[in-house]
């Protein structure tokens, strides 16, 4: 706790503030969203292909919104659209409680669930744009590292509690709790001073054109950026296979019980708590430029183990190779987000971010799907092939690097 104190010291008071409002925000969520898979397919008796597609279209509604919200903040200010979403997201949060209740139809339930997923995409960016607007650059990774636990200890309370509530009262009547949570952040988001000052933002007119195309092909154009967004799509892509093909290859394949798949998820919630504060200090002293291409290569590391597990134990040296490689990329990349972004636009670059990254979370359960409908017999060359996406990502992140030190002296010199 001596590393986070010292990381932490003098940190601008709305950090923390975001913090505590991702933690009670995702505890709320998580909650409910845990358990809505097993609600559709196993209490309803819907197809898992159904679920999956709603899946599908809600991310890839988070993934437009996130481009749009990012963008829009840096001409109307953060707060309004953080705590707005919050507000609107909570009303629609109790709606799918209530369809739940009264076993509405599947067409009805997937329509609000991407509703709620793209509002989901006006916090995101815009929350991790304000933590970079207040904190100043040798502060960012331990105000990220912040963020990552709030958002960590919220998934480590909200699903556990989420069990236990519905064996006392109807899973629909859970989700009117997750709405309390969401309430809460919004009026706690609502005391967050604004660090945009719309009329005196200099450069603001710059951000004016918000179309998503637009603002991908200025990221393309940027040869720093383009490497990050290209990592960033590859490292969605990898790290969801984690949540998606890993849960039903060891039931399916290794034939461990969803009790076991459990512990294994929740050995992985209980390992970023334990070494998130002690990640901040390692990435404090290597720097992201150090972090970012080994993480990276830690990541495809962790994948390629799978294929040699045999069991739970197996299972669980990878999961915390994985959560290793988590909690030392995750602080790094937002920091390195934040210093690429320039000043006055910096929720578009968040915000274009966001997309890439939503958009591999999206395409990641079908790739899943499909190797392990191809090649999931031959464990070993499924996961390799899998952990080939995280060699990519190494390579999109050391190129990355590489540009980044040449481009740096030369804006200082500017």
């Amino acid at each position: 706790m001596a590393v986070l104190g010292l990381a932490a010291k003098g940190l601008d008071p709305r950090v923390w503030q975001m913090a505590f409002a991702r933690a009670v925000n995702t505890m709320g969520l998580s909650l409910v969203m845990s358990f809505l898979g097993i609600y559709v397919v196993v209490t309803r008796g819907y197809p898992a292909w159904s679920y999956g597609l709603i899946a599908l279209c809600a991310n890839l509604g988070q993934s437009l919104s996130s481009a749009w919200a990012g963008n829009l903040s840096d001409r109307i200010g953060r707060r309004p659209l953080i705590t707005t979403a919050l507000f609107v997201r909570a009303g629609f949060i109790a709606l799918l409680g209530t369809q739940v209740l009264l076993d509405a139809p599947l067409w009805t339930l997937g329509a609000n669930m991407v509703v709620t997923s793209t509002l989901r995409g006006c916090f995101e960016p815009v929350a991790y744009a304000l933590v970079a607007d207040v904190v100043p650059d040798d502060q960012r990774v331990a105000a990220f590292g912040i963020q990552r636990m709030g958002t960590n200890v919220g998934w480590a309370v909200g699903p556990a509690l989420g069990g236990l509530l519905a064996q006392v009262v109807p899973y629909g009547a859970v989700f009117f709790l997750a709405t309390i949570g969401m309430i809460i952040a919004g009026f706690v988001t609502m005391r967050v001073a604004d660090p945009v000052h719309v009329a005196k933002t200099p450069g603001a007119a710059r951000g004016e054109r918000g179309d998503l195309i637009g603002a991908l092909r200025e990221g393309f154009a940027d040869r720093v950026m383009a490497m990050l967004l290209l990592g960033t799509f590859l490292c969605a892509l990898l790290e969801t296979q984690m949540f998606s093909t890993f849960s039903i290859y060891m039931t399916q394949q290794l034939h461990l019980t969803e009790a076991d798949v459990g512990l294994l998820y929740a050995l992985n919630g209980l390992a970023v708590l334990v070494l998130q504060v002690p990640a901040l200090g390692l990435i404090r002293r290597l720097g992201i430029g150090v972090m970012l291409p080994w993480s990276s290569f830690l990541d495809a590391l962790g994948f390629a183990l799978i294929g040699l597990a045999s069991g739970l134990g197996g299972g669980a040296v990878s999961i915390l190779v994985l959560t290793c490689a988590e909690v030392l990329f995750d602080p790094a990349q937002q920091a390195a987000i934040a210093e690429v972004a320039d000043p006055a636009r910096r929720g578009r670059a968040f915000g274009v971010v966001g997309f890439a990254s939503m958009f591999g979370i999206a395409l990641a359960p079908l790739l899943g799907g499909r190797l392990l409908d191809a090649i999931g017999d031959h464990h070993v060359a499924m996961w390799l092939v899998i952990a080939l996406i995280g060699a990519g990502q190494t390579a999109c992140f050391i190129a990355f690097v590489r540009r980044r030190t040449r481009v740096r002296p030369l804006a200082a010199a500017a």
